[in-house]
């Protein structure tokens, strides 16, 4: 698919994202989380969250930068969070911390939309939502 224009990739990463929440892996809260991530590249990454009984889990956004990666790709420009919660849940301190690191490794700010199945919207910075990141640690070439 071509997208032509901001709203048309808009609706791609809300469409990837809510597919992603439908395939979460839940059965302890039930509370579905779908992400899509758009990288500079244009190409679209999506996660959802996969729980566990040790009551640790892979969040949506986790999972959408892990596939990124393994993918090759990691320079995030925009990053969609689905949920059926109101209001929209916006990415967690450890999931803001996570898309800091990329926001950081490419010097500039990702966008972060969240979106809920009533069509409700909260879109912010990255850098609004976490305004000073982690100390920055030397990094190793990889």
């Amino acid at each position: 698919m071509i997208l032509m224009n901001e709203r048309e990739v808009l609706v791609e990463l809300i469409e990837r994202a809510k597919e992603s929440s439908e395939k979460a892996y839940v059965p302890y809260s039930n509370f579905k989380v779908g992400a899509a991530l758009l990288m500079k590249s244009k190409k679209i990454y999506a996660g959802c969250n996969v729980e566990f009984s040790d009551y640790l889990a892979l969040h949506a956004e986790m999972n959408a930068i892990g596939t990124a990666v393994n993918n090759g790709d990691k320079d995030i420009q925009t990053v969609v969070v689905y949920s059926y919660s109101t209001p929209p849940v916006l990415p967690c301190g450890s999931c803001r911390q996570k898309l800091y690191e990329f926001s950081s490794l490419y010097e500039h700010d990702i966008k972060v939309i969240a979106v809920n199945d009533k069509k409700e919207q909260i879109k912010m910075m990255l850098s609004e939502l976490l305004p000073v990141g982690e100390i920055k640690v030397e990094k190793k070439e990889n």
